[in-house]
């Protein structure tokens, strides 16, 4: 009987091996998504979302029992970090909503069109230090505080399980936490009336943003790390706007994390099929891209199969409302027409919080042929 740090060492060699565009003994299956573990372990949102060493437990616990999984792409979650992404407020379970109702952003207008002259005159940390004890109820304050600390415990105890974790940490561009900041229908106006000064502000936060990231990597030294983006998928933007305030500053993040020696793991929410041919201007071979079921997979397979190691793709909706017949067929089908290489199977995005546990069963005994 193998050891938990053989499993580890033969999971983890599974996975880079995709990365890699190589072909592992079978292709590798990474669930991700937390408040899912909650509902089938029985614990209450209200308790899973408030304390990061339950949460943790609980997702050790509920992903150990639903098969041979090659590992998970997050370890824990605690909303707060949520908020300096979208630069807004979270509603969370038992404090705003009912006790199992799943958080969810509390979008307004929280960042002026002042505040991008803070960012260019001061930067991004002087002004996110501002902005989340003024704005974001100190959202920034409670994650050092209670997540930080915990961070490297709750990688290694997957770890100890033989388990690798892909991506404990999550980043993405100015875009983003703008649109959220100064809510979306303001942020799309700010692109059109003061371009030069929404850009000037993006690439004066780089600066900190980017330097905050190296060090975050540097301390924990990562497998990888989410490169999200949502709202600035190409479905959102026309080409012009696309290319001058999402893509230059998306390709530098990933760029910083292959220059540490992680993997990016190109998060993508939303259809960004437009533009996957910019995507062959990232290395050869180092990159994971993820959709949720939005943009088609085999689509990024014709365009991008031989440049980067694709994951996903079981949707939310199978999950929840498929049979599991119809999720393990579908997972097959996955993993024969996108695998052997350079494939791992995957969830699009989160596996629901109304996942039934027998579907996620089934993708994951697609991949292990344990059904």
């Amino acid at each position: 009987m193998k050891t938990n740090q053989e499993l580890y060492n033969e999971r983890l060699d599974r996975i880079k091996t995709a990365v890699a565009l190589g072909k592992p003994d079978r292709v590798p299956v990474l669930p991700v998504g937390s408040a899912f573990c909650a509902q089938y372990k029985g614990v209450k949102l209200s308790e899973f979302a408030m304390n990061p060493r339950m949460c943790n437990k609980t997702m050790l616990e509920a992903y150990t029992s639903l098969g041979e999984i090659d590992g998970v792409q997050q370890q824990v979650f605690y909303p707060f970090v949520l908020c300096p992404q979208w630069f807004s407020n979270i509603e969370l379970p038992g404090r705003e909503l009912g006790e199992n109702k799943l958080w969810q952003m509390a979008e307004a207008e929280l960042m002026t069109v002042e505040d991008y002259d803070v960012i260019i005159e001061k930067g991004y940390n002087a002004f996110l230090k501002e902005f989340q004890a003024n704005k974001l109820d100190h959202a920034l304050d409670k994650v050092i505080e209670n997540l930080a600390p915990f961070t490297a415990e709750s990688i290694q105890n997957f770890a100890d399980a033989g388990l690798p974790v892909l991506a404990p940490f999550v980043y993405t561009t100015p875009y983003e936490y703008f649109c959220g900041g100064r809510s979306m229908v303001r942020f799309m106006k700010d692109l059109y009336k003061i371009p030069d000064k929404v850009q000037e502000a993006m690439d004066a936060a780089m600066v900190d943003y980017m330097e905050n990231m190296r060090k975050e990597i540097r301390t924990f030294k990562p497998l990888g790390a989410w490169v999200g983006g949502w709202r600035s998928a190409s479905s959102f933007l026309a080409p012009k706007f696309w290319k001058r305030f999402v893509w230059p500053y998306f390709k530098q993040l990933v760029n910083l994390a292959i220059e540490e020696g992680i993997i990016p793991i190109l998060h993508l929410d939303s259809n960004w099929e437009r533009d996957l041919e910019f995507f062959k201007e990232l290395p050869k071979g180092k990159c994971i891209i993820t959709p949720d079921g939005s943009t088609d997979i085999y689509k990024i397979k014709e365009v991008l199969g031989d440049h980067m190691c694709i994951m996903g793709d079981v949707t939310s909706a199978m999950f929840s409302v498929a049979t599991p017949d119809e999720v393990y067929n579908y997972s097959k089908k996955l993993i024969n027409d996108l695998g052997p290489s350079g494939f791992i199977l995957a969830s699009g995005c989160d596996i629901p919080y109304n996942a039934k546990p027998e579907n996620v069963k089934a993708m994951i005994a697609a991949a292990t042929g344990d059904k």
